[in-house]
């Protein structure tokens, strides 16, 4: 039977964003954008593995993609193997792991698939912090990449923000120390202890980006959204956002990022658990 897969969607989606760069931080809504795309007679490696060349042709040789495959069952499992522990932060990452996961980066919580010409860089990059000044958060910034989401809103996806909240050392997170059995590229095993970013339980609930927040890069640039159907999409200039950020947090204006205190509610924070971000999506849907 035909295999048919049209991307075109995505191409129109990027074009529409007006993405220009050569290197993307991806999010993929992996089940929305299979019924945008609808596959016919493929399986989801088929789908995933053409998403992947369709992106790589997109940004070219020079260019870079990275996809985010965290797994957080290495902390209360106490394991990690870096070939065959899931990623847990999308579909599209996981399934790409089934054949790719000789792609990914050090880090067990905070690990990425990272396809173009500097993997060789980012693969030595081999810190125990997950978050620090030498994380490969640091160096998504300095290379300009541009988080383009698929299908959600970015506020899921802008993990960087602890990067900016470790730099400054904020007073409602700490550096959170655990120990993995580890198992390397070669199938050996070792004890190894890395860290995290962490909630302090008694002054933080939850920290993120602010409903302000997606207002400020809206009408200044930072980000771009555009609607397919009822396919929402965003893109994000990394490096703008982290400046902004920054400056945000070492003034402790809590204007584009903040965080909320137990037993109290913040009216401005998006996040996933109280249905905020979920409530901005359908804001962008009906856009």
């Amino acid at each position: 039977m035909i295999k048919k897969l049209n991307l075109d969607p995505i191409s129109k989606i990027l074009d529409n964003l007006e993405f220009q760069n050569k290197n993307i931080y991806l999010g993929v809504d992996f089940f929305p954008l299979m019924k945008l795309l609808r596959p016919k007679n493929m399986n989801y490696f088929e789908v995933t593995d053409r998403i992947l060349k369709h992106f790589l042709r997109r940004i070219g040789k020079n260019g870079n993609l990275v996809i985010p495959v965290f797994n957080f069952d290495c902390i209360p499992d106490k394991k990690f193997h870096i070939l065959k522990s899931p990623g847990q932060s999308g579909v599209l990452g996981n399934i790409l792991l089934k054949k790719y996961s000789s792609l990914r980066t050090h880090h067990p919580l905070y690990s990425f698939l990272c396809f173009g010409n500097r993997f060789e860089k980012y693969k030595k990059i081999k810190n125990t912090n997950g978050t620090d000044k030498n994380s490969l958060w640091k160096h998504f910034i300095d290379d300009e990449f541009d988080l383009v989401t698929l299908g959600h809103h970015y506020s899921r996806s802008i993990t960087h923000v602890h990067y900016i909240e470790d730099l400054l050392n904020v007073d409602y997170r700490f550096n959170l120390k655990f120990l993995v059995k580890y198992t390397n590229r070669k199938n050996i095993t070792s004890r190894k202890t890395f860290s995290f970013l962490a909630r302090k339980r008694e002054s933080c609930d939850f920290s993120g980006m602010t409903r302000n927040c997606d207002k400020v890069f809206l009408k200044n640039g930072v980000s771009n959204f555009y609607k397919y159907k009822k396919f929402i999409s965003f893109r994000v200039s990394i490096k703008q956002a982290s400046n902004m950020f920054y400056s945000d947090v070492k003034n402790n204006s809590e204007n584009l990022i903040s965080y909320i205190r137990p037993n109290k509610p913040n009216k401005n924070l998006l996040c996933s658990y109280d249905g905020t971000i979920s409530g901005i999506e359908k804001y962008y849907v009906n856009k």
